[in-house]
């Protein structure tokens, strides 16, 4: 390990164990996109001095920008926390066995005379008015076929033989 790598473990350490610690404002500066282009060269150059001391950067970076979206998380629960309308405390045990105290309510409108009523226009009664017994019986119609005689419906009935059925 070269004196340079080791001044660049240390550094890269540092950064990494302030990381949490680090002021948003200056978390949030890595939003720039100057910044931003400055880390990819930074992050270049490190791969250059060796392949370690590029993936301590690597990680440095990493948990810088993991630390910024931690952050900013957070900012944003706090907002929409502060957006929300407060809610009402839940009630407790005595308070929920109480009878809960109703919003009083006007009484209906009177319908007027010329304004349908929802009753029956005549009274319920029991009485049941039988349908014809042919009602129940039903037959083939002669229109159904292209003559529409019904002799012609017997005629095919009988061919098929079931002119008894007739």
């Amino acid at each position: 390990m070269n004196q340079t790598e080791f001044i660049y473990f240390v550094v890269l350490i540092l950064v990494i164990l302030s990381a949490p610690f680090l002021p948003t404002s200056l978390l949030l500066f890595l939003d720039n996109i100057v910044v931003r282009i400055a880390v990819v060269l930074l992050l270049l150059f490190m791969m250059n001095q060796g392949p370690t001391v590029g993936l301590f950067c690597f990680m440095a970076i990493a948990l810088l920008f993991l630390e910024r979206n931690r952050r900013k998380v957070e900012d944003a629960l706090h907002k929409l926390d502060a957006m929300e309308p407060p809610r009402m405390p839940q009630a407790t045990v005595d308070e929920a066995s109480r009878p809960q105290q109703t919003v009083p309510v006007q009484e209906f409108d009177v319908p007027e005379q010329d304004e349908m009523t929802f009753l029956p226009q005549e009274d319920a009664l029991s009485e049941f008015e039988p349908v014809a017994p042919s009602m129940n019986q039903k037959t083939v119609l002669s229109s159904i076929y292209s003559d529409g005689s019904a002799s012609a419906t017997q005629h095919i009935y009988e061919k098929l033989g079931f002119g008894h059925v007739m």
